[in-house]
């Protein structure tokens, strides 16, 4: 006879177990899912950056090193000064913009963020069990 009422109690046991595993695995699943999809997000982001900046400091190179050498000479002839002198001018203006250049870059690299609904998400989901530990 006393078999009697454990017997329903062990399936109920085994049905919260398995609902368990379940909804983990469901959890599980659905974050890995956006952990996927913002990966994608980021890669696409930092190749497109990449690429366009190697193109943008080609082109930048290319095109001072060949029109330098004869601004220098056009400055230098048509105001009569030492071609020394107006290529340190030039060197000194390029530095400027490059050192602006470079603090508006830090500027862009602080406010690209990656993952950021993932960490939103665990974000949630640490609020949400402590929460409910609580009660």
């Amino acid at each position: 006879m006393e078999n009697g009422p454990t017997a329903p109690a062990a399936p109920a046991g085994r049905n919260r177990v398995t609902g368990f595993l379940r909804a983990l695995a469901l959890y599980v699943e659905a974050r890995g899912r956006l952990l996927q999809i913002e990966a994608q997000e980021a890669g696409s982001r930092v190749s497109s950056l990449t690429g366009h900046v190697i193109v943008t400091l080609a082109s930048l190179i290319i095109g001072w090193m060949l029109a330098a050498p004869a601004l220098v000479w056009i400055i230098a002839e048509k105001y009569g000064w030492h071609w020394t002198k107006v290529a340190l001018c030039g060197a000194a203006g390029h530095l400027v913009i490059g050192f602006l250049l470079l603090i508006m870059l830090k500027a862009r690299l602080k406010r690209l963020r990656f993952f950021e609904e993932t960490f939103n998400q665990f974000r949630r989901d640490r609020e949400w069990l402590a929460s409910t530990s609580n009660d």
